[in-house]
């Protein structure tokens, strides 16, 4: 007995959409799945606007009838706004990230999350000024924060930088 995987939707994944139908068809009779169950999933200025471009291609649909769920339409209006504001965003401030992993930024993308929905809700545009705390003197500090509206000094394991960590918050409290 053979095992194998067999796919009850196909999502697409493109820059462009597929603007023929016949392309659709035709991935579905090659795959094996519903016509309508081949979704586009395009690539957008934003990841938050995913979610209401794959309700709007009917994958919530699609997904709830495969999976025999009889749930109510989904209430989008809470995202739409948010992806209304985050494209509004007339603002800016310049936050900096103080660590020992800057080169790393995944090592921070809770960080670099929190600041984005807080700008959103702001309607500003955060731009993250890294700074790698082994870098930081005190004749230099002034420099690096220069234009700085905020700065996060994420905890951290172990001795290296913390010396200029240190410094990094003595400045911070100051000004």
């Amino acid at each position: 007995m053979k095992l194998y995987i067999s796919p009850d939707i196909i999502i697409t994944r493109s820059d462009e959409p597929i603007i023929e139908q016949s392309v659709k068809d035709k991935i579905s009779l090659f795959c094996n799945v519903k016509p309508d169950c081949v979704i586009e999933n395009l690539t957008l200025s934003s990841l938050y606007e995913v979610p209401l471009m794959l309700h709007e291609n009917g994958l919530d649909k699609v997904v709830c009838r495969e999976l025999s769920l009889n749930l109510p339409e989904p209430e989008m209006t809470a995202w739409k706004s948010m992806v209304e504001r985050i494209g509004e965003r007339e603002n800016r401030t310049t936050i900096a990230i103080v660590g020992k992993y800057v080169k790393l930024h995944d090592a921070y993308l809770s960080i670099i999350e929190s600041l984005n929905h807080a700008g959103f809700e702001h309607r500003t545009k955060i731009d993250i000024r890294w700074i790698d705390s082994e870098d930081i003197t005190a004749e230099n500090i002034a420099s690096l924060f220069a234009g700085v509206k905020g700065v996060i000094i994420p905890g951290g394991f172990g001795n290296r930088g913390i010396e200029r960590k240190i410094i990094a918050c003595r400045y911070a409290r100051r000004y």
